[in-house]
């Protein structure tokens, strides 16, 4: 009895050592605005890796019309001057419900950060993106409304200081603190609470990003996105949609959901990222954790460009052509991709479970004419001489229309139905009509296994309702159905939810 209580005592020790870190008193020498790094010693000891710094004394402030924050996906505007100033970032904790999984109308309770005085409908989560220039002062503060019912503070990873400014900006509700940090390092950057029960916080939503820009910005894109990958550590939701916070999935490192900026669906399907043929787009990209690390892959498509770590600092060297990416939990990294198809890159998480069971999904769909020099299905070659016909993506398509019920009994799982991209055809046709008491036959001419599983399916997620189940059906094999019951019965493939096809009986 006495080892258990022992363990007790030390679990509860790790769970709240950093939330304490916050609020203990700490001996420093004490600093002015006119000696805190100002014409001193300071700069010199990172002469060799930062920038010359102007001191505080002569810095001016940033132009009022600067933009300094947005929310993801969407970054604020590079840093392109080429002198440091002084600018003010104000910040807002935010407690309250919102959605975690919204095609399923599922909720959860989420803590966060927003603009101070933002008046729209906001989760908060993730928290807003900051941007700065290497060099910069910044002037944070951070307010906690009178109806908060927790304390709340920011570790800024990209702060060189106490806790990353965390034990000066603690707030109980109704407070504000603030602090005044030289951004060092150029780079994305994350930040979170550590109030409390510091994994506690993380896991409600209360992180973001800070973006720091080299002395020489990065060359110029047509876009630059905000992504961040997290974790939810809840219950299956209950009857009303409510998914509670479960701290013991966090201790047990065994999220339910894994999402892209802050919830299922954030950026895919009609909230899928653009760009056009010949355009390059940036993403910086922050894992938050809390504790997975993220394999960052374009399906579709390459990293053109990867900064490592996110250190954006010119002394480091960039990779081109990667296919995945990894970042550690509380890390980032910078990557960029090139319109090279007409198609819709599925960016993911490829430990794949996180992607297709858990959320981890987004889109980039880039918009242009179809090129054979890149990418084009064909006949398959006859004779084995090469060649064959090119079948365009939109001819492919136009072959099939998916909303036209075929009066048939036979429907066939095309070769290639396992790749999104042929996701119209899978089920070929799409939808069948058919009599009452009649028995469909599904014929599997892929190379891989399928199902033929009753229940919708968003295209990403799917939710089986027990009406019928094929199981495995193996490449060149069959399952048959006897509709006994008149109706409408979507179905889908559980190791594939874009594969989709829908039975009208009746």
């Amino acid at each position: 009895m006495e080892s258990q209580t022992h363990l007790h005592k030390t679990k509860l020790q790790r769970r709240t050592m950093l939330g304490m870190l916050a609020s203990t008193p700490v001996v420093v020498a004490a600093c002015t605005d006119n000696d805190l790094g100002a014409d001193g010693s300071s700069a010199a000891l990172a002469a060799e890796v930062v920038p010359e710094m102007v001191p505080l004394s002569a810095i001016q402030e940033a132009d009022p019309k600067e933009v300094h924050l947005s929310y993801a996906p969407a970054v604020p505007p590079t840093i392109t001057r080429k002198e440091p100033r002084r600018f003010d970032v104000h910040l807002e904790a935010v407690e309250g419900m919102a959605m975690l999984d919204p095609a399923n109308d599922v909720m959860t309770e989420k803590w966060g950060f927003k603009v101070a005085g933002d008046k729209t409908d906001v989760s908060g989560v993730p928290g807003p993106v900051i941007r700065g220039r290497v060099g910069d002062v910044v002037r944070i503060t951070l307010s906690n409304p009178t109806t908060g019912k927790h304390p709340h503070n920011i570790d800024f990873h990209s702060v060189t200081g106490m806790h990353g400014g965390a034990s000066d900006l603690l707030v109980a509700p109704g407070e504000s603190a603030a602090i005044q940090a030289r951004l060092l390092y150029p780079g994305a950057f994350m930040y979170h609470c550590t109030a409390e029960d510091t994994l506690h916080h993380i896991a409600m939503g209360m992180y973001g990003m800070f973006i720091v820009d080299p002395a020489e910005p990065l060359p110029e894109v047509e876009h630059e996105w905000a992504v961040m990958q997290s974790e939810w550590y809840v219950d299956a939701p209950d009857a009303s949609g409510m998914a509670k916070f479960n701290r013991d999935r966090v201790t047990n490192e065994d999220p339910r959901y894994v999402t892209f900026n802050g919830s299922v669906g954030a950026i895919a399907d009609d909230n899928s990222l653009k760009m056009k043929l010949g355009e390059r787009s940036r993403i910086y990209f922050v894992n938050e954790g809390l504790n997975l690390t993220a394999n960052f892959h374009p399906i579709g498509s390459h990293w053109d460009k990867v900064y490592p770590e996110a250190a954006t600092h010119p002394d480091n060297s960039i990779i081109r052509g990667s296919q995945s990416t990894s970042v550690v939990a509380g890390g980032g990294t910078v990557v960029e991709m090139l319109g090279m198809s007409p198609s819709s890159i599925v960016l993911v998480d490829h430990a794949l479970t996180r992607a297709f069971d858990k959320g981890a999904i987004g889109h980039v769909d880039i918009d242009g004419k179809e090129d054979p020099e890149i990418y084009s299905k064909i006949e398959p070659p006859k004779g084995g001489s090469g060649g064959g016909e090119v079948i365009t993506p939109t001819t492919a398509a136009a072959a099939v229309d998916p909303d036209t019920p075929v009066e048939t009994t036979e429907v066939t799982i095309p070769k290639g139905s396992f790749d999104p991209a042929n996701a119209a055809t899978a089920y070929s046709p799409p939808t069948i009509k058919v009599a009452v008491g009649d028995k469909v036959t599904w014929s599997n001419k892929d190379t891989v296994f399928h199902t033929v599983t009753s229940g919708k399916s968003d295209g990403s997620k799917a939710t089986p309702d027990g009406k019928f189940n094929s199981g495995n059906i193996e490449a060149g094999d069959e399952f048959s159905f006897t509709f006994d019951t008149a109706g409408e019965y979507p179905y889908h493939c559980e190791p594939h939810p874009w594969m989709r096809g829908t039975v009208i009986v009746g």
